[in-house]
This record gives structure tokens, C-alpha cells and sequence, in this order.
């Protein structure tokens, strides 16, 4: 049961990050990984998450985590990453876009 009072993720396309978001998802193909840190790319704009994961550069993933503002943009502090990897990318975007 979720608990009401605690917001859930929220999912949004890199280009639509704002200052107002806080936990957020996003998702996209990894295009870099060192330390823990690697760059994903969801084809509106890429992002840098600090987040332990597996899985390698190219894989199609979801990160969750507070969205963190620097005067240069957006970081995410990653809670946890998700693999995408067996997801219908095409398809996938094509929802996400109609959710939106």
C-alpha cells in the first residue's frame, strides 16, 4: 500500500525537467558509465545519474531518484536503476509521449 503522503516518481522526458521537480524517473539509453556514475540519453537531451547498476553502455534503462539543479543543468541522485533492456523502445516512447 502507498502511502499518500510520500509522492511517487514521476516520470518525464529529459527536455522537460524543471527546477519544481523533485523524484522523478527518466529514461533513456545509457551513452557513459564510470564510478557509479553514468550518462543516459532519451533522444530530447541526456543527463548524468549518480547510481549503481550493472548494466553497460547501450542498454535502455529507467533511473529513479530527486533530481538534483546545478547552475549548468540537472543531476539525478539515483535511488535505483531499472532494465529496459527487454522493453519495445519505439513503443515505450510512443506511450510515454500520449501520458504526457
Amino acid at each position: 500500500m502507498t502511502n499518500p503522503l510520500i509522492p511517487g516518481y514521476r516520470e518525464k522526458f529529459i527536455k522537460d525537467l524543471s527546477k519544481n521537480d523533485v523524484k522523478i524517473a527518466v529514461s533513456g539509453f545509457i551513452v557513459s558509465k564510470n564510478e557509479g556514475k553514468l550518462v543516459i540519453d532519451d533522444n530530447t537531451g541526456s543527463i548524468a545519474a549518480e547510481v549503481e547498476t550493472n548494466l553497460g553502455v547501450n542498454d535502455f534503462v529507467k533511473i529513479f531518484g530527486v533530481l538534483l539543479p546545478y547552475e549548468e543543468g540537472f543531476e539525478i541522485q539515483g535511488h535505483f536503476a531499472q532494465d529496459l533492456s527487454g522493453t519495445d523502445v519505439d513503443r515505450y516512447i510512443k506511450v510515454k509521449s500520449l501520458l504526457q
